[in-house]
């Protein structure tokens, strides 16, 4: 499956038509607590309800970008009823619905191993990099199914032909169920991203054999990499952690068709953007005329600029209250006494120390690799709600006292920390004013209805699909929420668990 001349992204917001996510795999199941801080974790999860929770995501998916396969969704979940996980959800599974327009990463792996020759350099370069022994790789190239391949690359666990014992053979990837932090479209081009820590590195290599040889497979000029430079070895510990070049995809958006937006966060780093900068700057084709680069704090509850907003319609956001310059005008006196008086410790300027820069790509000269190409914007923007406000009024041409921010928590204390660590604020939208959120953050819920939003659980939209009620061209304006028990304990929302491949070009 090539999918090369399908893939075209310039919106947050455009009417999704194609995307590529990652099933809950075994690997998720086999996080302890002894190394959550490696493995990027904060808590165990329940392997089995995440399943039946990620499984209303993709159904909904379906429904919106390949209802012809809802009819097979429905069948097998109704046979199989009594199962833990329908087959009809499994990657490798002969009942696989196997959707072109929803695509599983496992499944696009396991079909790029069919062809012998990538076989083996996919598992030469995964036992290279995991340091494997030449038993194991031998193990690895004895198994002969591509999908069961796939599923032990991924989940690092080498099961018995009896199916009784199971041996890890390395590291599982438990956070690659987060594919927007793998690479992100940008037009018709694609950025492969260079992961920060040593727990996402293999899904970086895994994507770039995806990457090379099926989704870009006769277009491998549109492919945009970030790595280290040549000389890096030669820079001592400390500076390495300086000069470090790593980006994630929750940290680029494609805001608008010529307009790029990058987090220096916990996760992407100033020589990365450098990189991206100057790559996207140099190549004429990939339509990038400016690119906003937002500074936020190192933090564990922000590690990434979708964990702080997202892009709602063309006219609204949701935000995260302590990064908008507005709201740390009009400072809570409650939040303050409550910190103060519980947590005994003193108030940082941490959130409030946010940055915009704008960089914009020369027009009536040729572009000169290593020239800065910043303009001073504070007239303008003044802050990050400041700089969302001015995208839809720039970029979308929506006047400017219609633009509207919805605050995470409804900006109050202290639902608007909590909600926010559950993703509130990491949303993706399936069409212009349709988003898909969590149905836990109930506060965040409300500030969406008093701002003229439907809010509907997923599972109470499928009946209205099925019984004809609606369908999901007459969903409009709404938040569309999942059960997220035990996927919010994975630390990514809907935006984090999606890589938009296509999405239709927003009207003006």
């Amino acid at each position: 499956m090539q999918t090369s001349n399908c893939i075209h992204v310039n919106s947050e917001i455009g009417t999704l038509k194609r995307l590529l996510i990652h099933s809950p795999d075994g690997g998720i199941g086999k996080v302890v607590p002894d190394k959550f801080r490696e493995w990027l974790y904060d808590d165990t999860v329940h392997l089995e309800e995440m399943r039946r929770e990620y499984n209303e995501y993709v159904k909904l998916l379906l429904y919106f970008l390949d209802p012809e396969k809802i009819p097979y969704i429905l069948e097998c979940e109704k046979k199989q009823k009594d199962k833990k996980q329908p087959s009809c959800y499994k990657p490798g599974h002969p009942d696989y619905f196997n959707s072109d327009k929803v695509m599983d990463t496992q499944y696009l792996l396991a079909k790029v191993l069919e062809d012998d020759i990538k076989r083996q350099r996919i598992i030469s370069a995964v036992c290279a990099w995991e340091g494997c022994s030449f038993a194991t790789e031998q193990k690895l190239d004895a198994i002969e199914d591509s999908f069961t391949l796939a599923k032990v690359l991924i989940s690092g666990v080498l099961y018995s032909p009896d199916n009784d014992s199971k041996d890890f053979v390395f590291p599982p990837l438990p956070n690659f169920i987060f594919t927007r932090d793998i690479s992100i479209i940008i037009n018709d081009h694609l950025l492969l991203s260079n992961a920060a820590t040593a727990a996402r590195e293999r899904e970086t290599l895994l994507m770039k054999f995806i990457v090379y040889n099926n989704l870009f497979k006769s277009t491998h000029e549109r492919v945009i990499e970030i790595s280290e430079s040549s000389d890096f070895f030669l820079l001592n510990a400390d500076e390495q952690k300086d000069y470090k070049t790593s980006v994630e995809g929750g940290d680029v958006m494609m805001i608008a068709p010529n307009h790029l937006v990058i987090g220096y966060s916990e996760r992407t780093t100033p020589s990365a953007i450098d990189d991206v900068i100057h790559k996207v700057f140099a190549n004429n084709k990939t339509g990038i005329e400016k690119i906003s680069v937002i500074k936020i704090p190192k933090h564990r509850s922000v590690m990434h600029i979708d964990t702080v907003f997202t892009h709602v319609r063309k006219d609204t956001w949701i935000l995260f209250g302590k990064f908008s310059e507005k709201v740390v005008q009009q400072k809570n006196e409650k939040q303050y006494a409550y910190y103060l008086d519980l947590l005994d410790r003193k108030i940082t300027a941490d959130y409030e120390s946010v940055e915009i820069l704008r960089f914009y790509k020369p027009i009536n000269e040729a572009y000169e690799p290593g020239k800065n190409y910043r303009q001073d914007i504070r007239g303008k923007i003044s802050g990050l709600e400041s700089l969302l406000r001015n995208i839809s009024i720039e970029d979308y041409g929506v006047p400017e006292n219609e633009v509207k921010i919805i605050y995470s928590g409804n900006n109050i204390f202290p639902f608007d920390e909590r909600e926010q660590w559950t993703d509130s604020c990491n949303l993706l939208a399936l069409k212009d004013g349709v988003v898909v959120g969590y149905d836990r953050n109930d506060i965040t819920i409300q500030g969406f209805i008093e701002n003229g939003f439907n809010c509907i659980r997923a599972a109470d939209l499928f009946k209205k699909f099925e019984s004809k009620e609606l369908t999901p061209y007459d969903v409009h304006d709404t938040l569309i929420l999942l059960p997220s028990a035990e996927l919010s304990r994975a630390r990514g929302g809907s935006h984090c668990m999606s890589m938009p491949l296509l999405r239709e070009n927003i009207k003006s």
